[in-house]
């Protein structure tokens, strides 16, 4: 849908484009019309496609359940975009730890002592005792 309306694929050359572009052309009145042109003028097949399409959004049952499906598909897009965020979240979360755990071991390494990191990292002693015993 998005290359087409980058003019990137062309309905009116290329079959494939057109079956691809009919179930979202619902979305879009220009690309309807460039469909029932294309359908009416060059591709019968196409236009039978769409007489069907037509009778079955009619049915009151068909409409319910492909907006039931429609609803069904964003709900799941919604649910994988969440649970990216969460991902995201917590590989950041996790990096920020090794990092502290990291900025710790190093400087109790150079001789730094526990009392003096917790104050330079503002952490409390038994949490920069976790990090240098695990």
């Amino acid at each position: 849908m998005q290359q087409w309306r980058e003019e990137k694929v062309n309905p009116g050359e290329d079959s494939f484009v057109r079956w691809l572009l009919l179930l979202p052309a619902n979305e879009d009145e220009h690309l309807t019309q460039t469909l029932e042109d294309i359908a009416m003028n060059r591709d019968p097949i196409l236009q039978k496609a769409m007489n069907k399409w037509e009778r079955m959004s009619q049915d009151s049952s068909f409409r319910q359940a492909y907006e039931a499906r429609e609803k069904a598909l964003m709900d799941e897009a919604a649910k994988f975009a969440h649970a990216e965020q969460q991902g995201i979240k917590k590989g950041i979360e996790q990096g920020v730890e090794q990092g502290k755990m990291q900025l710790i071991r190093g400087m109790h390494k150079n001789g730094v002592s526990v009392e003096d990191i917790a104050k330079l990292t503002g952490l409390p002693e038994i949490e920069i005792q976790r990090f240098l015993q695990s």
